[in-house]
């Protein structure tokens, strides 16, 4: 370790950003809701809560993609972890709810849930209304050029109607513990590999070079030439 101190050192300097970044950081701000799907009371005797899924998670399905079709991209989610989980501190995720496994999906809520995380709160209250404004339009939109009937309409409902936005915190004081516990083996790991891989590479050259009792010069090639030649004479 001594003697490769400057690996030390590199190693060191390399985790000192990471530790004063989980010093510094701070809680996020999560939100998530449901947009539901509800057919027309008329097509399920006046109690659309009660009607069959069947019925309108095709319809969600549809707007779901047509949402995220405009940005090109499609959100894969997994069945448990929320968005932050995740690793994202602002963004936003718009999908199905599966109620599958890892093998198998299974759609059977006709629902479009939405989970924003930011490091704001009023910007994750706008980032919220904005976008299940959007799906609303999206929904009435194509039914409304097809020309059905208002009273005909697969209606949306927000639930819960005004959700509530959650503060989530950080352990800053855990992330620096592990960060610095990280910090010590590394400082002590990078001079011991390094040595290795330096010698390693060392060996190698030495062991290319030629050896000189093996090789002469051309010079002294060239003078036993001529001793040999008058020794015969």
């Amino acid at each position: 370790m001594a003697r490769r101190w400057y690996l030390m050192l590199f190693a060191v300097l390399c985790m000192v950003p990471l530790i004063y970044a989980a010093h510094v950081a701070t809680g996020i701000f999560y939100v998530t809701a449901d947009i539901l799907f509800l057919p027309p009371p008329a097509a399920v005797g006046g109690n659309s809560l009660r009607a069959d899924p069947g019925r309108t998670v095709f319809y969600a399905a549809v707007v779901e993609r047509q949402f995220n079709g405009r940005d090109g991209m499609e959100v894969p989610r997994g069945t448990g972890a929320p968005l932050y989980g995740t690793g994202i501190r602002n963004g936003y995720a718009v999908f199905l709810p599966n109620a599958g496994g890892q093998w198998q999906s299974n759609f059977n809520k006709p629902a479009i849930t939405v989970e924003i995380v930011g490091e704001n709160s009023a910007e994750v209250q706008e980032q919220l209304n904005r976008i299940v404004l959007e799906i609303q339009t999206l929904a009435v939109e194509p039914q409304r050029k097809m020309g059905v009937r208002p009273e005909s309409f697969i209606s949306t409902e927000l639930s819960p109607e005004k959700p509530s936005i959650a503060h989530i915190g950080i352990r800053n004081s855990r992330a620096e513990i592990a960060l610095v516990l990280l910090t010590l083996g590394l400082a002590v790991a990078a001079p011991h590999i390094g040595d290795r891989l330096m010698n390693s590479v060392r060996r190698r050259r030495l062991g290319r070079k030629p050896s000189s009792s093996t090789l002469l010069e051309p010079r002294e090639i060239s003078r036993e030439t001529t001793i040999g030649k008058t020794g015969t004479r």
